[in-house]
């Protein structure tokens, strides 16, 4: 085995190491830190990088391999939820236009969910605070946060999930078809274009009832508080009748995307607001346009 002290480890090898969890040995203590080696490569574990850990000298530890601010390999005891080789949640702490989406992995230094890996509409970006499903990738020395796939997801979910039962998901995929979700627990779920109230965003967390199981992933349906739900649809409506001085040309004839790109609604939820709101006579609904009433 190679000795640390008297074998020169050339950069690209210790670039095998960034974005992974490994096993370390403190060979030695700094007033800064701490120096570690996996009996090849050293690293630097800065004192405010060692989770509250008070370090010695012969010490073993698990540390995630990062690059810091000025881009130098560094070590961490703080370990992230996603790496090089394994799957996981990156928050997102803020979101640019130009570069992308920043997430919150659990270390110090966020990651960057590149703009080239998000769709060109950024109406469906992630906002902040949503959770993005991940993986790590090096480019150019640095690390970036790659979407997860399907296949990423294949294998580590350790149950199915009960039919009629109602899971919290977040959004990973969009497609024509409708949305694909995954649970916290790595279980994929499908909803139908059909059976959307809106248009959902990438790691938008979303509420889903159980309705089949599939060969690999499950079926779900949107759950929600259908009277509250009504509700807040009849104030988008009623906000814009207001907006267009109580009068609009809109109707339950209005074709779906002029619908869903005036209020984020389905047609099935557009056309229930609009039958509640006519029955309580707020609006008339007349054969070109809506009126309304109060």
């Amino acid at each position: 085995m190679k000795n640390a002290s008297t074998v020169a480890i050339t950069e690209e090898e210790k670039m095998n190491d960034l974005g992974r969890i490994k096993k370390f040995k403190v060979t030695r203590t700094t007033k800064l830190g701490y120096m570690l080696t996996d009996g090849e490569k050293e690293y630097f574990l800065h004192r405010n990088e060692s989770n509250y850990r008070d370090l010695q000298e012969g010490d073993g530890v698990e540390a995630f391999i990062y690059a810091d601010k000025k881009g130098r390999l560094a070590a961490t005891l703080y370990l992230p939820t996603a790496t090089v080789e394994r799957v996981g949640f990156g928050t997102v702490a803020d979101v640019s236009a130009e570069y992308g989406a920043f997430l919150n992995i659990g270390i110090s230094k966020d990651v960057l969910l590149s703009a080239d890996d998000l769709p060109g509409d950024l109406s469906v970006w992630p906002k902040q605070g949503d959770r993005i499903a991940c993986i790590l990738k090096v480019r150019r020395g640095r690390l970036l946060a790659k979407p997860a796939t399907k296949k990423d997801f294949l294998g580590l979910a350790k149950k199915t999930l009960e039919l009629g039962s109602v899971q919290a998901a977040f959004v990973y995929r969009i497609t024509a078809s409708g949305i694909n979700l995954v649970t916290p627990c790595f279980n994929v779920i499908f909803v139908h274009r059909g059976q959307l109230r809106k248009e959902y965003r990438l790691g938008e967390k979303v509420e889903v009832r159980i309705t089949a199981r599939n060969e690999d992933d499950h079926s779900g349906i949107i759950h929600f508080d259908r009277d509250k739900q009504i509700a807040a649809d009849r104030e988008k409506i009623i906000a814009y009748l207001k907006n267009k001085d109580g009068a609009a040309a809109i109707n339950e004839k209005t074709s779906p995307l002029v619908i869903r790109k005036l209020f984020g609604l389905s047609k099935r939820a557009f056309k229930t607001a609009l039958k509640s709101l006519e029955e309580e006579g707020i609006i008339e609904i007349q054969e070109d346009k809506i009126i309304l009433l109060i």
